[in-house]
């Protein structure tokens, strides 16, 4: 079996929720029976075994590298893996004795057919998951779950940042020629991938060696989101009546309008309470669409985050004074310049400190700082809470993780669109361990 073969090719299978294996393919069947495992049995790969479980657990989609033994091998894979009602999917997408990597996939060669294309399929979270064509000329293995921007940079190096930009952005890139790092010629296009319902899943970026009179047809934004319509047209429509619940509840709850039993009064305030939650996911939905539409961009303004961070306290005081948190912010001695959309940043800002306020223990303190780096305006948000996990630190920025958290009200979207927005913006927010404890979000600006 060669690299290329079980990269063009995934390996499946499909393995009960307590691991049995129920349907492989060839490859992976002889992997198991090495193993010493038996027909229907319980895969003989513990790795393998591991991800069904927490995939079983989770009932999430989980794509990562996993190694395995085969003999006195030791073999690297990259797996998808994926819930389907009572049992789980699995994808092997690449698949490399460790010893092998010393090798260096990547030869320099070119292609030898000029109609031979490259594809590189990227996930939701522009991953590179899986690749067709000539991979061996191109690729390593490493490449496999490396993100879209360390893989095309590598690529095409300079030229590189252009294109990266697009990808995030999840924007179409018309054909157009570049050169890879080994000095091939290429031409490159690039499209989003969407569902049904306009939901952006993926990328997929061609690299192709040019062949004269060819053209492609790219699709245009407007036609890759035919349903991406909740933030124009359904979010307004829902407002209103959950606008009239909340009203109407927090009327009869106040017993404004005269006393009323206590358990009526309790039923009126959780009403009113689920429909702020309701409320609330309707707009991260709204923010949602619209990150992921292509073409999305933010209004560069000048901004003052000393200024920014006194507002989000202002904002918040009410709902930290409820937990005997105090919010210590900046004064206005304190003035650190940034370039970006003044309503994003808030947005941001205020999604960091409600976070913060609702995971920090009562009667702690959240602290909002300002600095000024050579190129970036900086500010954080820490608290004294449990922190962040290292394994957690880029997973908690996926789309609707919530960390196993249920029941806080949460949506899991907040530091996704954030992290997005920040991007967007020429920035970037990451999450590291605060002095004395706890976490710390940061968020760049440019300056």
């Amino acid at each position: 079996m060669t690299r290329a073969d079980v990269l063009a090719r995934p390996i499946t299978g499909e393995l009960s929720r307590t691991g049995h294996l129920l349907r492989a393919d060839d490859e992976l069947a002889r992997l198991h029976s090495r193993a010493g495992g038996i027909d229907g049995g319980i895969i003989a790969c513990p790795a393998l075994f591991g991800l069904v479980q927490i995939v079983s657990r989770l009932q999430m989609r989980l794509a990562r590298a996993v190694t395995v033994s085969d003999g006195s091998d030791n073999l690297e894979l990259w797996v998808e893996a994926e819930p389907a009602a009572d049992n789980v999917r699995i994808a092997i997408l690449s698949w490399q004795n460790k010893a092998e990597r010393a090798l260096n996939v990547h030869s320099g060669a070119a292609w030898n057919a000029a109609d031979e294309t490259l594809i590189l399929s990227f996930d939701a979270s522009l991953r590179l998951v899986r690749a067709t064509g000539p991979v061996g000329d191109v690729l390593r293995h490493q490449d496999f779950g490396a993100t879209a921007q360390d893989v095309v940079a590598r690529l095409l190096g300079a030229d590189a940042a252009k294109h990266i930009r697009n990808i995030q952005n999840f924007a179409a890139i018309g054909r157009l020629s570049a050169r890879l790092g080994n000095a091939t010629d290429v031409q490159l296009w690039g499209e989003p991938d969407a569902s049904a319902d306009g939901r952006m899943t993926g990328y997929t970026l061609y690299l192709s060696k040019p062949i004269l009179g060819t053209s492609v047809d790219i699709k245009k934004p407007s036609q890759l989101n035919p349903g991406a319509l909740f933030g124009k047209n359904l979010a307004p429509v829902l407002r209103q009546p959950l606008s009239r619940i909340i009203a109407n509840a927090d009327t009869i709850g106040s017993e404004l309008l005269g006393p009323v039993r206590d358990n009526y009064a309790t039923y009126a305030r959780d009403i009113a309470n689920a429909a702020r939650h309701l409320t609330a996911l309707v707009e991260d939905l709204g923010d949602l669409e619209a990150v992921e539409r292509p073409g999305f961009t933010t209004a560069p303004d000048k901004i003052e985050l000393g200024d920014m961070a006194r507002r989000v306290a202002g904002l918040l005081a009410l709902k930290a004074a409820d937990h005997s948190i105090i919010l210590k912010v900046p004064d206005d001695t304190r003035k650190v310049n940034a370039t970006a959309e003044f309503r994003r940043v808030l947005q941001i800002m205020l999604n960091l400190v409600t976070n913060a306020i609702r995971y920090a223990p009562d009667g702690t303190v959240v602290t909002v700082q300002i600095s000024a780096e050579q190129n970036w305006s900086v500010i954080s948000v820490s608290d004294q809470g449990s922190g962040v996990q290292v394994a957690d630190r880029e997973r908690i920025f996926l789309k609707f993780e919530r960390l196993g958290r249920t029941g806080d009200g949460g949506s899991g979207l907040g530091l996704y669109i954030s992290r997005r927005l920040a991007r967007f913006m020429g920035g970037d927010l990451t999450v590291g361990d605060a002095e004395g404890g706890g976490a710390i979000f940061t968020l760049r600006l440019p300056r």
